[in-house]
């Protein structure tokens, strides 16, 4: 307990001695770390948006004028024994032009129309590891080739492009996450390397007393992890305001699970530790003799 008590009295002597050089390194790593938060953020609304698409997607299929009902049953079967189709539901003319007048409400507009134009169709879901551009473009160009088929609609090229963005975000995360993680590490072992020169003294008497890692290094190796989670604490805590001020707006940032949050934290307290690992183990010799 005594060298445990030794290392929390120098972590507290040193946070408390060097509050402004604390202060603006807690403030650094928050502003760089709510950058990568925020792109988190958007980065989630955009894969729920993807996700969204995907799970409403659906493939219009409509049909010639004139088929008989047994034509209409053949044609269903087939689409139901159709790799990827999870349902199959026939929407008769007089469905669809009662959808198209509710969906209108303009009587004027109706009255110009005049009779029912519109035909009759198959509405078909896939299963969901088909509800993507690939699968749903599968499902319609075997709709295409069936007998009586007049033309086949679907959102795929939407949710192509959805997919696209997504892909290219996730890069760019991947790039952007490798910088916050570089600038965490400078930060934190600019603050340590700081803290260390201030205490040279102190550090060669206790070297030359015989002092181990847990009186040399340890302390610092502490502030780094202290100072890194406390700017992710300080970082979330930004990210749920902007959140909360953007809940009544039109543009939503959807914030992260509990679990990812502390995730977060605890990837920025390993970064912390990480920064003052490598600042003190490549200190200049002349720093320790």
């Amino acid at each position: 307990m005594g060298q445990l008590g030794y290392l929390f009295t120098e972590l507290w002597r040193t946070l408390s001695r060097h509050r402004t050089l604390c202060l603006a390194s807690i403030l650094s790593m928050s502003s760089i770390l709510l950058i990568l938060l925020l792109f988190m953020m958007v980065l989630t609304g955009v894969d729920n948006y993807t996700e969204q698409l995907e799970s409403r997607e659906e493939i219009s299929i409509f049909l010639n004028e004139g088929l008989s009902r047994s034509d209409v049953d053949v044609i269903a079967g087939r689409l139901r024994l159709m790799a990827g189709v999870d349902s199959v539901r026939f929407v008769s003319k007089d469905e669809a032009w009662e959808q198209f007048r509710a969906d209108v409400a303009d009587e004027a507009l109706l009255q110009a129309v005049g009779g029912n134009p519109l035909p009759a169709s198959f509405v078909v879901r896939p299963k969901p590891e088909y509800r993507n551009a690939d699968g749903v473009r599968s499902i319609a160009r075997q709709a295409e080739t069936l007998p009586h088929v007049e033309d086949v609609r679907y959102a795929g090229e939407w949710v192509l492009r959805a997919e696209q963005v997504t892909r290219t975000l996730h890069q760019i995360g991947a790039v952007l996450g490798l910088i916050i993680l570089i600038g965490v590490l400078f930060v934190v072992g600019a603050t340590t390397r700081l803290a260390i020169q201030a205490r040279l003294d102190s550090l060669h008497v206790i070297r030359s007393l015989g002092g181990g890692f847990l009186f040399t290094d340890a302390p610092y190796l502490a502030e780094g992890f202290v100072l890194a989670t406390i700017s992710s604490i300080l970082t979330i805590l930004l990210a749920r305001a902007i959140h909360d001020s953007l809940a009544e707006g039109l543009f939503h940032l959807p914030m992260p699970s509990t679990e990812v949050l502390l995730g977060f934290a605890a990837m920025a307290g390993l970064l912390g530790f990480l920064g003052s690992w490598i600042a003190v183990a490549t200190l200049p010799r002349r720093w320790l003799l």
